[in-house]
């Protein structure tokens, strides 16, 4: 009678118990939801891992020939490795959990897509209404101190003809004196008329009206005041065109000085 055996645990690497071990039926992951997936705890395993590796790296404290490199270079794509497998184990906890975040999110703002509209709508038609409030009060406020204007020259005027007929004592000065006093009355009665309608205009409760901007030139912005604008290089093009001008033959460092950034080449070590 032959013994059924047992398919044998494969590990992605032989050297040591990885994060993620799988058989022909199971996977242990390290990251573990627990308590309806409100708690998050690490696999023992995982730690253990960890804490072998970080005292394996602790001994890697300098490299002065190639072969202490090529030792180094092995520490380091073990902790890749693990680093990689956590991130896998991430993925895979937090899938779930993100299509649940997703449902939830697209079915509530189908709910209130329709109050959204019918807010916005409102809202707009408020601010309207406000704006065309503001701007009947711009107005008032101009014809008021045209009003003001007026009712001051007015009574500069009476007191000029007042005190022309005073010195004078003729019917002509006496007649401009009084009709010079009625155009100050008349002058002032406006003012006042101006005054009130200004006041009376309100803009309506709940409304208020807060500074905001529109960027019509940025550059005209950057050459007035570099301190308004914020800029930030795009790294990938940047990077892009330096490869391919060393491709080309020619040295980028000379190339690119000119633009203001200075290339040079970085040791990549390899995780793999």
């Amino acid at each position: 009678m032959h013994r059924r055996r047992e398919p044998k645990q494969k590990k992605l690497f032989p050297y040591y118990n990885t994060m993620i071990t799988k058989t022909t039926d199971t996977e242990t992951t390290a990251l573990i939801l627990a308590g309806d997936g409100y708690q998050l705890t690490i696999a023992p395993e995982a730690e253990e891992r960890k804490l072998e590796l970080l005292v394996q790296a602790a001994t890697i404290t300098e490299v002065t020939s190639n072969d202490e490199s090529a030792d180094a270079q092995f520490v380091s794509r073990r902790l890749a490795a693990m680093r990689i497998e956590v991130e896998k184990s991430r993925k895979l906890v937090k899938e779930p959990v993100n299509r649940i975040g997703k449902l939830i999110d697209k079915t509530a703002n189908n709910f209130i897509a329709a109050i959204e509209g019918e807010e916005k709508r409102i809202t707009r038609i408020v601010g309207d209404h406000a704006e065309e409030v503001a701007r009947l009060k711009r107005e008032k406020e101009r014809a008021e101190a045209q009003a003001f204007a007026e009712a001051r020259a007015a009574r500069e005027a009476a007191q000029a003809f007042a005190a022309a007929a005073d010195g004078t004592g003729h019917i002509c000065d006496i007649l401009a004196a009084k009709q010079a006093e009625r155009d100050r009355l008349a002058a002032a009665a406006q003012r006042m008329l101006a005054s009130d309608e200004l006041a009376s205009t309100k803009v309506a409760e709940g409304v208020r009206f807060a500074w905001d901007f529109d960027i019509v030139d940025i550059n005209i912005l950057y050459l007035r005041d570099r301190s308004l604008v914020e800029i930030t290089p795009r790294r990938a093009a940047i990077l892009a065109l330096i490869r391919g001008c060393a491709e080309s033959g020619r040295d980028p460092v000379d190339v690119f000085s000119a633009l203001g950034i200075h290339a040079f080449q970085k040791p990549v070590v390899s995780s793999r």
